[in-house]
């Protein structure tokens, strides 16, 4: 096996794993008319995605480090903050990581 098949192999996770976070704010959320961001509970997204995403906040906080998604806080934890919300941002760049997301959900 290749050192560069290792290398890869989490960066792909991550990607993945972004993409099912965006998937999951946008299956739970709602547009709020005076942003137009979508916006999602954490703790529907929490549930929505507890047996898909091993590490939500890692996923999370890596989502508010690309500006894909911003939220209250740095670490958010169930169920103290369930009612904190999950703002999407540019769609735009979004719809790449979800497309390849539908790919692979069976």
């Amino acid at each position: 096996m290749s050192h560069a098949h290792i290398h890869f192999r989490p960066e792909m996770q991550t990607a993945h794993d972004l993409g099912v976070l965006l998937v999951a704010i946008k299956a739970h959320g709602k547009r709020n008319p005076a942003t137009g961001n979508i916006e999602a509970p954490y703790g529907e997204v929490f549930k929505a995605t507890e047996k898909t995403l091993e590490a939500l906040n890692g996923t999370l906080r890596s989502a508010k480090r690309q500006k894909k998604v911003t939220f209250e806080g740095e670490l958010l934890m169930m169920p103290k903050d369930k009612d904190v919300l999950l703002v999407l941002l540019d769609d735009e760049s979004n719809a790449e990581a979800e497309r390849k997301v539908e790919e692979t959900l069976p």
